[in-house]
């Protein structure tokens, strides 16, 4: 049953087996700062990137699937993942010049809805958010010095995507308003505090009404600021079709 389930999670790269061959990075060493320079090298070197702060902004760009992966159970499921972050590789892909691992989650839990459901998902968000994503971008932020507002709106780009793919989707037509609530819950209604220390919720600041562009024939959220994956090898300085108009921000 678990295997059936997880199964499901495989289009955003999560995996339930991982062999001794396969190539593997520590998620736990992208949170110690003594590692992690050495890490920002070694995925820097595969990418093409000119500099530390490009490529902490790629990797966070990269590990918005962990997000993506647990409010999946959380809204699709009412299931909550129970993981070690000593457990979590990230699998690398032989020849894969755009880093995108597999998460393999080790040994883990799936748990139901253990309390009062809105009560649930503040637990399963304080962890995911408070718990994992504010220490991933303040240690990545103080090794590379790096935007921590544009390591967010990396994050909130794909939580967006999530949820308007899963309401777009007719197969999840019978859970449409729990989609609707959870996703309103995350960018706008949740307490900052499930987030981080912080005054606000650093998701809604990214939520925007969508656009159509001249080279775009379906409207699309403008970013607010820029991801500068322009600036990695083999990109020829192409800007992301989401990338807000006249960006002119430094790579260092």
């Amino acid at each position: 049953m678990r295997f059936n389930l997880v199964s499901e999670l495989s289009k955003y790269r999560l995996i339930e087996e991982m062999s001794e061959l396969d190539h593997y990075i520590r998620m736990d060493s992208l949170f110690d700062k003594e590692r992690l320079p050495a890490v920002l090298s070694h995925i820097g070197e595969r990418i093409g990137s000119p500099s530390h702060k490009v490529t902490a902004s790629i990797i966070t760009k990269r590990i918005a699937f962990y997000g993506v992966i647990h409010l999946f159970a959380m809204s699709v499921w009412n299931k909550r993942f129970k993981v070690e972050l000593e457990e979590i590789k990230l699998i690398e892909k032989a020849n894969d010049n755009l880093w995108l691992p597999d998460f393999y989650f080790g040994h883990y839990q799936l748990e139901d809805v253990t309390s009062e459901r809105n009560q649930w998902v503040d637990q399963v968000m304080n962890e995911l958010f408070s718990g994992f994503f504010h220490p991933l971008i303040e240690t990545l932020r103080n090794v590379t010095r790096f935007s921590k507002l544009v390591m967010w709106e990396n994050i909130s780009l794909y939580i967006f995507w999530l949820y308007e793919s899963l309401l777009s989707d007719e197969s999840y037509r019978d859970i449409y308003p729990r989609l609707r609530k959870d996703f309103q819950y995350i960018i706008h209604d949740a307490s900052s505090e499930l987030f981080g220390p912080y005054k606000n919720n650093p998701l809604s600041h990214f939520d925007s009404e969508k656009k159509v562009r001249i080279d775009s024939s379906e409207p699309i959220r403008i970013r607010k600021t820029c991801c500068l994956s322009n600036l990695l090898d083999g990109k020829e300085k192409k800007r992301c079709s989401t990338c807000p108009n006249g960006c002119d921000m430094p790579p260092f």
